[in-house]
């Protein structure tokens, strides 16, 4: 429900009520409204995530199963995330705490990543976190690149921005395949039709929103082009924009298909959801949560292994 929640939220958010105000004419009270229920949504799943962190966390601290390594990252890591977001409830975070909430936010995932990576049936949460922690530190490092150019005048640094933007993007695609591959279950027919289903609609979208910049053009263009910009990450990939609004759509309606219709493993589908709905941007303090409460939720290995008692023929837990 909270990821469900949250998948509202960030294009709600992050996406459509962005996009409204200039769209039009005498629309005042839509764009106080559509304000209003972002202000709404990102508030309710900000404490429902903090609420779930805190609780899963705790969690953590009881299991006797976590190795030291996460304990000393990971652990750490999403106490600084869930301190910072709940800091941004009363005022926006200075670029400096931004920075720090992103590392923090990247290190607990990668650390996740790792724990999660040593063994098969736990490596799909793992590598898709791994991905997704990979693409928001070339996210962040993109930013800074950006940020150096313009106060510098370097091109080169600029050049830089975009290569290293383009690098975050296709870790997002390759946890977006790692994705389809999942709800696939491994079987081609099966992965093949989850990637039409994905793509089809997300190229549409993304060629009609492509060129709502265009003089001209219809409202729904400009909305639309307007909410995909939003949704994606700045500095821009040396990608088409088609492509582009393309990508980020394939990623969002990946999300929503891990939490609809998430199958047997239900806590495994949440954590890729999650991994997804941060879109790179753990600079952010909606998807530096998402990225920590993965983390915390994605299993660190199997449940422990039956093994048979020759004597009594009865499985007992390994202990």
């Amino acid at each position: 429900m909270l990821t469900r929640a949250a998948l509202l939220a960030t294009v709600v958010g992050r996406g459509i009520a962005p996009a409204i105000p200039g769209l039009a004419v005498g629309i005042t009270s839509v764009i106080v409204l559509s304000g209003r229920i972002a202000a709404f949504l990102s508030q309710l799943v900000a404490a429902g995530g903090v609420a779930a962190a805190v609780r899963l966390g705790i969690s953590a601290l009881r299991s006797p199963r976590l190795d030291l390594g996460y304990r000393l990252v990971a652990l750490p890591g999403g106490a600084i995330v869930i301190a910072l977001v709940m800091a941004a409830w009363a005022r926006p975070l200075e670029p400096d705490l931004c920075r720090t909430m992103a590392l923090a936010a990247i290190a607990t995932a990668l650390a996740g990543a790792f724990a999660n990576l040593r063994v098969s049936e736990t490596r799909a949460a793992g590598l898709v976190l791994g991905s997704a922690g990979f693409s928001g530190l070339f996210h962040l490092l993109a930013r800074e690149l950006v940020s150096r150019a313009a106060e510098r005048l370097d091109n080169t640094s600029l050049h830089w921005a975009v290569a290293v933007a383009t690098l975050a993007t296709l870790l997002d695609l390759i946890a977006l395949g790692l994705t389809l591959t999942y709800l696939g279950r491994g079987d081609r027919r099966k992965v093949l039709l989850t990637a039409a289903f994905v793509f089809v609609p997300a190229f549409a979208l993304g060629a009609f929103a492509a060129h709502g910049s265009a003089p001209g053009v219809g409202i729904a263009r400009v909305f639309a082009e307007r909410t995909l910009a939003q949704l994606s990450r700045a500095p821009a990939a040396a990608l088409p924009s088609a492509l582009r609004f393309a990508i980020t759509t394939a990623l969002l309606i990946t999300a929503g298909m891990c939490v609809l219709k998430p199958g047997d493993l239900r806590k495994t589908s949440v954590v890729l959801s999650l991994s997804l709905l941060s879109l790179g941007a753990p600079d952010m303090p909606l998807p530096a949560l998402w990225l920590v409460v993965a983390t915390l939720l994605a299993p660190k290995q199997p449940a422990p292994e039956l093994l048979l008692d020759s004597g009594d023929k009865r499985a007992t837990p390994r202990q």
